[in-house]
């Protein structure tokens, strides 16, 4: 559970980023204290009366708030991944990630 727990808590941390949220606005989001939401970010607590409330705040889905694969693969793994998902994306996507990649070398 603890290994879940920490897992949770970075997926958490990582989609509030993305959302371009402090703590301070999740928290207030989702009707819990500061500490206790730096607490579930750290892997602590687990957040069990406040789950379906986080996933909404952020966003997603419950299942994609436990989604945890990409944490654990390598770089071989994550091009493959990423090599797979480009053929099921549009022409106009295709463009948008190649000038990205563009742009990081």
């Amino acid at each position: 559970m603890k290994e879940i727990k920490y897992l949770l808590g970075q997926r958490i941390k990582k989609l509030r980023i993305n959302r371009g949220y402090s703590q301070q606005q999740l928290a207030e989001l989702i009707n819990i204290d500061q500490r206790n939401l730096s607490n579930i970010e750290c892997g602590n607590t687990f957040p069990a009366k406040s789950l379906l409330a986080l996933s909404e705040a952020l966003q997603v889905s419950l299942p994609e708030l436990f989604d945890f694969n990409y944490l654990a693969k390598n770089s071989d793994e994550m091009r493959q991944s990423i090599i797979k998902k480009l053929d099921n994306i549009s022409s106009e996507n295709i463009k948008i990630i190649y000038r990205l990649i563009q742009s990081m070398n």
